[in-house]
């Protein structure tokens, strides 16, 4: 048998320690030495210690009055089994052999116990109850036949005793191997059984052992893990914290989920004019908005005045439902509010808000960016005042210009050559600058959404055509050949809208286009019932990079502005703009000194027209 350590509450036995069979607190140290000896945990030699120390004690009283030594021969036969017993426990690998190979030793202790038995008065030997020891240590082996065994050799021994007394009777002889037979089955069963119920403890005691190891190694490795997922979270957290305290182009606000601030970044310092001090755990989201604002999006009780206790915080909670409603429905929120700031002066703000979520999916409160747009607010002003300008102040005058150019170009009175053709300058330029000032007004009609077209059986074909004869003499003066490649190409669109947008494209083809380049326009109806237009030039190209600006207002490629061309760069918006209410794509291919081609797909009929 192998030395087990048990588990015990909360440490583990030191190594080499074994299960003791009787682990009350209160045995006697005597007790459990003993049965540690006798009980499977022993080593092979330890079990036979007991019997090998009594059978000793027994040889030292063998001169004792009292005594009778009836025959030497058996006596010094049983001192030989008692010690080949220990010599074989000591020398013989029993870890080697089957671990029936042990009950060898018990067995030579009991034959011992019936040699010693008969040289000592047979029947009333006084070392008959020494083979009890071999029983139980025979008993307390796996195995009940090992019960069986222990029994016939007992009643054996009470048998051999009378082999050398013929006088004896032999019932009592049967009797007395009965009664010692019965005793030794009673105490090997007992014996059997405890010893089979304390190796199921040790077994579990054992199956403990491992699992709190397993546990415990679980546990170092869960804390180990544990500090490095905490550690990672605190150096995330001190690097968001890092990363919003460094923001001050944006003001960043977080608070909890009734809207009361925990994060106030240096950003919203400055814009708002307070300290962190004054902020933090002490005003809520709302307190910088204002009211009006607000109740606009409040679902009910709309501009109802707050009221004290109970009634002040429900108002307060309603006012942040009605700021973060569409933050906390998933969506996200971006608009222009205004923000009141600590000396009650106002500033525009676009405002993101986001919520923070658990890891339950609770909300734990909002995440609010803000970001001062005052002076873009401003700018758009401006831009939309200096668009009515325009509009009342240059578009009217030139318009009028116009009229009297031609009636005077067209009246009864002769003029001179160069009469006629200082007025035919001035019309080109009237007309241009009415040009510029139709496609500011028109952007701005892009830019506030109020941008429309108006329908109507149309033939893209004809429209070409009319911008080709309208570029022809600018096409002429330049040097540049226009090359027509037009089919009839009938659709539903707005024919006004339509012709600006090719006279755009086919205008821009000839002026990037140098002298002895061509320019080729391209109409043909699509299988679905649309159109298509193809606008190819061979002049300088455009930049990859800058491709994807070029629908951008007042965007101009670099090449052109090197060159000094003429332009606004709205020209291709407008189209792109146009292209776009019709349902339309526009795409563009170029490559720097070889030409650009823009091509554009129509839909049979726009999408508001379906």
């Amino acid at each position: 048998m192998t030395d087990r350590a048990p588990l015990t509450t909360g440490h583990a036995l030191p190594p080499g320690g074994r299960v003791a069979a009787d682990r009350a607190p209160s045995a006697s140290p005597l007790p459990r030495a003993l049965t540690r000896r006798l009980w499977p945990d022993g080593t092979v030699l330890e079990r036979q210690l007991p019997f090998a120390v009594l059978s000793a004690a027994a040889a030292v009283t063998l001169g004792l009055p009292g005594i009778d030594v009836t025959a030497v021969a058996p006596v010094v036969v049983a001192g030989g089994l008692t010690l080949a017993s220990l010599v074989l426990a000591l020398v013989v690998p029993w870890r080697r052999l089957r671990p029936s190979a042990q009950d060898v030793l018990p067995l030579l202790q009991i034959a011992a116990v019936a040699a010693l038995r008969m040289g000592t008065g047979g029947l009333g030997s006084p070392y008959a109850a020494l083979v009890y020891l071999p029983v139980i240590t025979l008993s307390a082996r796996p195995g009940r036949a090992r019960i069986l065994v222990a029994t016939l050799a007992t009643a054996a021994t009470v048998a051999a005793s009378s082999w050398l007394d013929p006088t004896v009777d032999q019932d009592v002889v049967v009797l007395r191997s009965f009664l010692v037979a019965a005793s030794a089955l009673a105490i090997s069963v007992f014996v059997h059984e405890t010893t089979e119920r304390q190796r199921a403890y040790s077994a579990r005691l054992e199956g403990l052992q491992v699992a709190q190891t397993e546990l415990l190694e679980r546990t170092r490795e869960s804390a180990v893990a544990l500090q490095r997922v905490a550690s990672t979270r605190r150096a995330a957290r001190d690097q968001l914290i890092s990363v919003i305290d460094s923001a001050t182009e944006q003001a960043i606000i977080a608070t909890d989920r009734e809207g009361r601030v925990e994060v106030f970044n240096p950003g919203a310092e400055r814009l708002l004019g307070y300290a962190q001090g004054e902020v933090v755990g002490r005003m809520h989201l709302t307190d910088f908005h204002v009211r009006a604002e607000i109740d606009e999006r409040r679902p009910r009780h709309r501009g109802s005045p707050p009221r004290g206790g109970s009634d002040a915080l429900a108002e307060q909670r309603e006012l942040v439902e009605a700021l973060v409603a569409p933050a906390r429905a998933g969506s996200a929120d971006v608009r222009d509010w205004t923000y009141v700031r600590g000396d009650r002066t106002t500033v525009i703000v676009r405002l993101a808000v986001t919520r923070r979520v658990e890891p339950d999916g609770s909300v734990s409160g909002y995440v609010v960016v803000a970001t001062d747009v005052t002076a873009e607010r401003e700018a758009a002003l401006l831009k939309d005042q200096f668009l009515g300008l325009v509009s009342h102040e240059l578009r009217t005058p030139l318009t009028s210009v116009l009229g009297y150019l031609e009636l005077l170009l067209d009246g009864t009175e002769p003029l001179s050559d160069e009469q006629r053709e200082y007025l035919q300058v001035v019309e080109r330029n009237a007309r241009r600058q009415l040009r510029l000032v139709s496609d500011l007004l028109l952007s701005a009609q892009v830019d506030a959404g109020t941008f429309a077209i108006t329908p109507q059986p149309t033939d893209l074909g004809a429209v070409a055509r009319a911008s080709l004869a309208s570029a022809a003499p600018a096409a002429e003066q330049a040097g540049v050949t226009l090359v027509p490649a037009v089919q009839d190409a009938p659709l539903v669109a707005d024919p006004v809208r339509l012709g600006q947008a090719v006279d755009n494209l086919v205008s821009n083809a000839v002026k990037f286009t140098p002298p002895g380049g061509s320019v080729r326009v391209e109409v043909a109806p699509l299988p679905d019932g649309g159109a298509l237009l193809a606008v190819s030039d061979t002049g300088i190209g455009i930049p990859a990079d800058e491709l994807g600006d070029l629908t951008a207002r007042f965007f101009r490629a670099s090449n052109a502005a090197r060159r000094a061309i003429p332009g606004v760069g709205l020209g291709l918006s407008i189209t792109k703009a146009v292209i776009d209410a019709h349902g339309g794509e526009l795409d563009v291919q170029s490559t720097v000194g070889e030409g650009t081609t823009f091509v554009v797909s129509l839909p049979a009929v726009p999408p508001g027209d379906r």
